[in-house]
């Protein structure tokens, strides 16, 4: 008995000091930020101790920074309370997946925990307000039609803005961007400025517009307070109209970062209204900006960065301009899928089916076109083209090849459209249910995409008419 005993405690002796350099490997390969070593490590002392709920927190959090939050999300709950920064990094995962009553549950369960020096506690009570306001926009979501997308680099943001030149001019500028009437009679841009007579360090970007007179810019005019409420306002862009203004704020309110919203001006009032934010999927909790409409084309382009990684990278979207319209019926998931805008047109996806993105290609872009890229496309009652070579002008052409994949996604919807409603009548009662949201706006976008074909051909003509 002596003797098994003896062994036993010799065993300890020659394992744990193992055991425990094992532990002190995997905590500084996380905290050099090799997680992938790290997770290996906290997996291997998991497969000795598997209720260990400090390996499974560790685990937990290499696998959270690896982006796997489904598997960091379990590993969280199995930890188990006894670490409080559970609560916060769970309020993370929930957070970034838009989770946001889940989100809010972990941030104020973790509140409790530490006291208002705390370092995060500011930013746990942002993540709280901002997770409450996306989820009372995330109950008015519009429905959106993308006619394409374009990940580009910072510095090429206009090269994709192409709109009548009815709209005005464009330029970028440090602060933001300069909008410029197409009279090139007022212009609207942002400075900076001290945002209060106190302190000379604290600074305000604001809108102003100018106006020329005599062949002189006048001294800039701040716009109201109802516009420039925000640390940060930028981006400007007026309608036709002069009365309507889209800009960029990160006021308090927002979803984060930067939002687009919207204002008038009351002219029997000498001011402009008070800026209402546009919702849900233009804005985003990251930077969404530079909304530019095209009224007489009937599209519209704005700009985010909520996929991308890194400063120098933007998204622009091109959308259909149409009433506004919000979804109603559809799934939380399908709902959130389209306000993040991590699909296009999820609405069109069935039974694992889905139609191919409208592709992204560059209105301005010069393509380079092969001889026997046979074609059939009608510019007027004397001239029909065969082949891509035959365009004149390279922006025709290339708004051409953006028609024909616009056509395709067409043709794949109405087929999809018919799919649903034959699906529809042999469904269940909660199949149906899920059917019934997706069939009208299905039959909505295609008679709306009827328009933008429509618009884009007669666009085409136009351009290579008067080349």
């Amino acid at each position: 008995m002596h003797y098994r005993l003896l062994i036993i405690l010799l065993l300890l002796s020659f394992s744990l000091p193992g055991y425990s350099q094992s532990a002190k490997t995997a905590d500084e390969l996380f905290v050099a930020g090799d997680y992938i070593q790290a997770r290996a490590q906290y997996d291997a002392l998991l497969r000795k101790q598997p209720a260990n709920p400090l390996y499974l927190y560790r685990a937990a959090r290499c696998v959270q920074e690896l982006g796997d939050y489904a598997l960091a999300e379990e590993l969280f709950i199995k930890a188990g309370t006894k670490y409080p920064l559970r609560n916060f990094f769970l309020g993370e995962i929930y957070y970034q997946q838009w989770r946001m009553p889940e989100a809010i549950a972990s941030y104020e369960a973790f509140l409790p925990t530490i006291d208002e020096q705390h370092e995060r506690w500011p930013v746990v009570q942002q993540r709280i307000a901002s997770a409450r306001v996306i989820e009372r926009y995330l109950k008015h979501v519009s429905r959106m039609e993308v006619i394409s997308t374009q990940r580009l680099p910072y510095a090429e943001l206009l090269s994709v803005y192409t709109v009548n030149k009815d709209n005005g001019i464009l330029s970028l500028d440090s602060l933001g961007s300069r909008y410029t009437t197409q009279r090139g009679d007022r212009r609207y841009f942002s400075v900076r400025t001290p945002q209060n007579s106190d302190s000379s360090r604290t600074t305000q970007t604001v809108l102003v517009s100018q106006q020329r007179l005599l062949q002189q810019w006048e001294s800039p005019d701040t716009l109201d307070a109802s516009v420039n409420s925000g640390t940060n306002n930028v981006y400007p862009f007026v309608l036709p109209d002069g009365m309507t203004l889209y800009f960029a704020s990160d006021r308090e309110g927002g979803l984060g970062g930067l939002d687009i919203y919207m204002t008038r001006y009351n002219a029997s009032l000498g001011q402009w209204m008070p800026a209402e934010n546009i919702g849900m999927p233009y804005n985003s909790p990251a930077d969404d900006y530079l909304y530019v409409a095209d009224e007489i084309n009937g599209y519209a382009y704005f700009a985010t960065n909520r996929h991308c990684t890194g400063s120098d990278s933007v998204e622009v979207y091109q959308i259909a301009l149409h009433d506004r319209t919000y979804l109603r019926g559809l799934p939380e998931n399908e709902l959130v899928a389209l306000a993040r805008l991590d699909s296009l047109i999820p609405l069109l996806s069935v039974e694992g089916q889905q139609l191919p993105e409208t592709p992204a290609v560059a209105p301005t872009a010069t393509v380079s076109v092969a001889a026997d890229d046979s074609i059939f496309f009608v510019l007027n009652d004397d001239e029909t083209y065969s082949h891509l070579s035959d365009f004149r002008n390279d922006s025709a052409r290339s708004l051409y090849m953006q028609y024909i994949e616009m056509e395709h996604v067409q043709s794949q919807a109405i087929e999809m459209l018919d799919s649903l409603r034959h699906q529809y009548y042999e469904a269940d009662t909660t199949t149906r249910a899920s059917l019934q949201a997706r069939i009208p706006i299905l039959s909505d976008e295609i008679n709306k995409r009827k328009r933008i074909l429509r618009q884009t051909l007669t666009r085409i003509r136009t351009m290579e008419t008067a080349h």
